[in-house]
C-alpha cells in the first residue's frame, strides 16, 4: 500500500527528499494518542480486531503505531506494511515495538486503503513493566462502546469517500465496533500514469509520453528537473476546465525515453516544438516550473510562432552565484560526483540531469527581447532563484508582467495551488495587455 508519493520539484534535488512528500489521496487513517514519558526504553505491544469487506479487491487494512519524540519530531513508524489486511473474519492483529528513551506520546490507530468498508475493534496496549512483564495500559473507547469515541479518536488523514462510525457489528455479542465504510470511494486520476489520458509519441529520435485533459485552448505544461507530469497533480484538474491540457514529461524523466545526448533546454524546447508540429498545434499557451519554465522561455525565443501566451514559475535564464546561492550550486556538484562511479544508465541519466542544473542556461537578459508574447513570470518570495534575478527576466520581456508570491518559495504551485492556479488563470484570460510597471497583478 502506498503511503506516500513523493515529489521531486526542480531544484527539490538539493533537498532530503522527504520533506516534500504529499500524501496518497487512496486512504485514510484514524488515531489516538496517550502521554508515555513514564515507559521510556520500554517494549509495547498494540493488538485489535480487524476485518475487510472488499469491494475493490485491492483494498487493505492495517493496524498502526508511532512514537513521537519530546522534540516534535516524528518517530519510528510501526505497521502491517508487509501485513495487509483483507480477511473478512474477525482476526486480530498484533504489532510490537519499543518507546524511545525521549518519546512523549505514542500515537496509533486503524488505516484503510481504497473501497471496501472496514471494521475495527477493541484496540489493547501493552506495555513492559520494570519486573520484565507486559502490563495493559487503558486505551481510552479502545473498545468504541459508548458515546465518547469521537472524543478520544480522530482522522489522523480523512479523505472524501471515507465515513468512520460505530456499528453493531463486532466479535464480541452485543458490542459495538468502528466501521471505515468506503463503499463511495473513487479511485483518484493518477496524473503521470494515466492510460486513458496517456500518448506516446516519437520526436527527434526519443519517445516523449503526455497526458491530455479537457476541451478548449491548448495549454501546455512543463515540469521541472527530474519531475514529471505528476508534479501538476493540482493543476491539472482546474486548467482543464477551461483548456485543453497537454501535461508533457520531458525526455529522460517521467515516462518519457532518452537517448544519451547531453541536455540542454535548447533541446528540451525543439522537443516540444516537434511535439507541437505533429500534434498539427500552430500556438499553445505555456505554463512552465523551473526547468519547465526555462524551456517555455527557450522555446518561445526559438520558435514564438508557437507561443501565444506563457507563464514560468521560478525560472532562470543562466546559472551561479548570483542566480542561486553556492551551497546550493555545490550540493548538485556533490551529488554528480558520487553518481560518477555507478554506471547505470538510471544514475547517468541523473547525473546529466544534475549537469543540466550546473551549466545550462547560457542567455543573457538581451536575449529576452525576442519574445514577444505576454509573459507572466512567477517565483516565491523566498524561491531558491534570487528575487533580482526573476525581476530582471520580467523587465527585460518586451510585454512580460512580474507576480512574486508573499510567503512562498519555488514550491507555490504545490504549497498552495489555490493562489497558484488563481493568478495564472488571471493572466491567461486577461491576456494580452498594455505593458505596465512590473509590480505585481
Amino acid at each position: 500500500m502506498t503511503r506516500y508519493m513523493p515529489i521531486a520539484i526542480g531544484w527539490l534535488l538539493l533537498l532530503p527528499y522527504f520533506l516534500l512528500a504529499q500524501p496518497a489521496d487512496d486512504w485514510g487513517a484514524f488515531a489516538q494518542r496517550i502521554p508515555i514519558e513514564s515507559h521510556h526504553g520500554k517494549l509495547f505491544r498494540l493488538q485489535a480486531a480487524v476485518k475487510v469487506d472488499l469491494i475493490d479487491s485491492t483494498a487493505e487494512a492495517e493496524i498502526w503505531a508511532r512514537v513521537d519524540r519530546k522534540n516534535k519530531r516524528v518517530g519510528f513508524f510501526y505497521n502491517m506494511m508487509d501485513k495487509p489486511i483483507r480477511k473478512s473474519d474477525w482476526q486480530v492483529y498484533v504489532i510490537e515495538g519499543k518507546i524511545d528513551k525521549d518519546a512523549e506520546f505514542l500515537a496509533f490507530g486503524g488505516l484503510y486503503s481504497r473501497q471496501g468498508r472496514f471494521y475495527f475493534d477493541d484496540f489493547q496496549l501493552f506495555v513492559e513493566n520494570e519486573e520484565g512483564n507486559l502490563e495493559k495500559i487503558p486505551i481510552p473507547s479502545g473498545d468504541f462502546e459508548g458515546d465518547s469515541v469521537a472524543q478520544h479518536w480522530g482522522y489522523l488523514q480523512q479523505h472524501e469517500g471515507f465515513t468512520l462510525s460505530g456499528t453493531t457489528e463486532s466479535p464480541y455479542l452485543g458490542k459495538r465496533s468502528a466501521l471505515v465504510d468506503g463503499s463511495d470511494f473513487k479511485k483518484p486520476i493518477r496524473y503521470g500514469d494515466n492510460d486513458s489520458a496517456g500518448h506516446r509519441i516519437t520526436v527527434n529520435g526519443i519517445e516523449l509520453y503526455y497526458e491530455t485533459y479537457g476541451q478548449g485552448e491548448p495549454l501546455l505544461l512543463l515540469h521541472g528537473n527530474s519531475q514529471s507530469i505528476q508534479a501538476f497533480t493540482h493543476q491539472i484538474p482546474e486548467f482543464a476546465k477551461h483548456y485543453q491540457v497537454i501535461a508533457v514529461d520531458t525526455r529522460g524523466q517521467g515516462k518519457s525515453s532518452e537517448d544519451g545526448k547531453p541536455y540542454t533546454y535548447e533541446l528540451f524546447a525543439d522537443d516540444m516544438k516537434a511535439l507541437l508540429d505533429k500534434l498539427e498545434l500552430d500556438s499553445v499557451n505555456v505554463v512552465g516550473w523551473s526547468d519547465g519554465g526555462n524551456t517555455g522561455l527557450l522555446l518561445a525565443m526559438k520558435h514564438p510562432a508557437k507561443v501565444k501566451k506563457l507563464v514560468t514559475m521560478g525560472a532562470n535564464i543562466y546559472i551561479n552565484d548570483q542566480v542561486v546561492d553556492r551551497n546550493v550550486l555545490q550540493e548538485i556538484e556533490k551529488r554528480r560526483e558520487a553518481l560518477k562511479t555507478d554506471t547505470s544508465r538510471t544514475s547517468q541519466n541523473t547525473a546529466r540531469l544534475m549537469t543540466l542544473l550546473l551549466t545550462e542556461p547560457n542567455h543573457v537578459y538581451e536575449d529576452l527581447r525576442a519574445i514577444h508574447c505576454p509573459v507572466l513570470v512567477m517565483a516565491g518570495e523566498n524561491d531558491i532563484i534570487h528575487e533580482n534575478h526573476t525581476r530582471e527576466i520580467a523587465t527585460h520581456l518586451p510585454n512580460g508582467k512580474l507576480y512574486i508570491a508573499t510567503g512562498e518559495d519555488h514550491y507555490f504551485p504545490v504549497n498552495n495551488p489555490a493562489k497558484f492556479n488563481a493568478v495564472v488563470a488571471d493572466f491567461l484570460i486577461t491576456q494580452p495587455y498594455a505593458k505596465s510597471s512590473n509590480s505585481g497583478l
